[in-house]
């Protein structure tokens, strides 16, 4: 029966020794004060922890290898038998935590809230009006001046299936975050993320819906609602344990909050030809699992019967089945390629760079996050460079990342929009990248191809960059013979659309600033078709 809070009772009240044997804790927290109590004070401390199931890359959960993991940066509260708040505290990095309660309060019990004090994180059940998750122990006997309670929050599992509340799931999704963000405090301290409600329950599912009713579809990030959605249907798909996913989903937040992304979403997987915008962001939330789990670069996916099945892939993995068409359009080719960036191994002939998280977090909020065209692979590496360069890194460095998009079948990457790219995904008309225009010169025509299966896919989607000098007003027409819409950016913000259902011919007019650098989106709406289709742009 679930409440404000999701409670666990731990019905007990042992001596010291006995507890410590219940819950197999080593060693207990000694209560030592450096500096004397306050008068009329004693202490309450001990371990906080939840049971951490590992993923595999092939037979799903591991329930014979749970290991308890502490819960840190959590809010802890002491309340008493009624549930009033009587003091708080945050848990350290071991799961510790210790507070201080009047000599008069003899019974008192520990909760422990799905929530972090930085950044702030909260963990929520979107299936019970958003109430926030919660450990609660029972009464805890405190007569003593010095009192150690250890509590854990227990996986739910009894060897053959869940059949008790999945406390840890919550904690679970909470940590992994929590090791996400101070990744990149640990090598840019300056890093702040803003607020993150996670959304788990035991009743979501894939399936489209009601999320009020768990039905989420997937495990995602929703831009709309700033805030992620996780899957936690037993004998479905759970992914609370799945922590590359749980980085993955977390990295798309970083991208929206923190730098920026372009990524049209939809449907994707390994080997299909998409748009560089969503290349790069899947990409992106690949590697970083990778990134962050170091050296565990297996990105694993449990679902099934008993959580017994596994998708796996290795986002280090280089050229082979996982990247049948490698390239700018590939999220495979650029997750590998981000991985590689980072990584320390440098033992491989076309990979001599080994740079570490800061700098890909320096990228990600300045030149990527800033760039005027559409964030991609080419934007990321071209702001990478120039990053390196200021720092008077030796131009050999320069040379191993040319060296290492090479291996992609990337072509040096000369500036944000692809300027000089040959790998052209099977089809001519994927060329160039961006189409250079100018106010008041001639047509530019772009080919659409047909066949494309999804609307995502690099064949529907044609970029368009052209400068405006002195500013003023601007008018945009394109005419095909199929629908085709229009979309204008500025510094990755929308400033023009057009998109009349069903009509071959586009228009924006808008106002246009001197000096600025304008990119349009030209989207073709015909898939699943035969041939190519053309549509021609003027711009007045």
């Amino acid at each position: 029966m679930r409440s404000e809070y999701w409670q666990l009772q731990q019905a007990w009240c042992q001596p010291r020794t006995a507890r410590s044997f219940l819950f197999g804790f080593t060693a207990l927290i000694a209560a030592l004060a450096l500096t004397p109590l306050p008068a009329g004070a004693k202490t309450l401390s001990g371990k906080l922890t939840y049971d951490k199931v590992p993923d595999t890359a092939t037979d799903g959960l591991d329930y014979n290898h749970i290991t308890q993991r502490p819960i840190r940066n959590a809010l802890v509260e002491v309340v008493d038998a009624g549930g009033k708040k009587i003091k708080d505290a945050v848990s350290e990095n071991d799961g510790s935590y210790s507070l201080t309660i009047e000599k008069n309060v003899n019974a008192v019990k520990i909760r422990v809230l799905a929530e972090t004090d930085e950044p702030k994180v909260t963990v929520k059940d979107n299936t019970n009006n958003s109430a926030l998750y919660s450990l609660v122990s029972d009464v805890i006997n405190t007569t003593a001046e010095q009192t150690t309670f250890n509590l854990n929050a227990p996986s739910g599992w009894n060897g053959t299936a869940y059949v008790s509340t999945r406390a840890a799931g919550p904690f679970a999704c909470l940590d992994t975050i929590y090791t996400a963000a101070q990744s990149f405090v640990a090598v840019r301290p300056q890093a702040k993320f803003p607020a993150l409600d996670v959304f788990w329950s035991v009743d979501n599912r894939p399936e489209d819906g009601n999320v009020a009713l768990g039905q989420i579809g997937t495990s995602h990030y929703s831009r709309a609602n700033t805030a992620m959605y996780i899957l936690g249907k037993a004998d479905v798909d759970t992914d609370e344990y799945d922590s590359h996913i749980m980085v993955h989903e977390w990295g798309h937040f970083f991208e929206n909050k923190i730098g920026r992304s372009d990524s049209p979403g939809g449907t994707h997987g390994a080997g299909d030809i998409v748009d560089p915008r969503l290349a790069f962001g899947e990409g992106w939330g690949n590697a970083l699992s990778g990134i962050i789990l170091f050296p565990d670069s297996v990105y694993k996916d449990t679902s099934g019967v008993s959580q017994s099945e596994s998708f796996s892939f290795d986002v280090e993995a280089n050229l082979g089945s996982n990247d049948p068409h490698p390239g700018w359009f590939s999220e495979s080719s650029v997750q590998t390629l981000l991985y590689d960036l980072f990584d320390p191994n440098t033992s491989e002939s076309f990979d001599r760079v080994a740079l570490g998280l800061g700098p890909i977090y320096d990228v990600m909020t300045g030149g990527e996050k800033d760039t005027p065209a559409f964030t991609t692979i080419f934007s990321f590496i071209s702001a990478l460079k120039k990053d390196l360069s200021t720092k008077k890194t030796p131009s050999q460095d320069i040379a191993a990342i040319d060296n290492l998009t090479a291996f992609h079948h990337i072509s040096p990457v000369q500036d944000e929009l692809g300027t000089g790219e040959a790998n052209n995904g099977g089809s001519a008309s994927n060329l160039p990248v961006y189409h250079k225009m100018t106010v008041g010169g001639a047509n530019e025509v772009v080919t659409f191809l047909a066949t494309v299966d999804n609307e995502n896919r690099l064949g529907a989607n044609r970029f368009i960059q052209f400068d405006s000098k002195n500013g003023g007003d601007v008018e945009i027409t394109a005419t095909s013979t199929s629908d085709i819409s229009l979309s204008l950016y500025e510094d990755g913000e929308l400033v023009g659309s057009a998109d009349d259902v069903l009509s071959g011919t586009e228009t924006i007019s808008f106002k246009s600033k001197g000096k600025r650098t304008y990119v349009l989106l030209v989207h073709g709406f015909k898939i699943n078709s035969t041939g190519t289709y053309n549509a021609t742009v003027h711009i007045e």
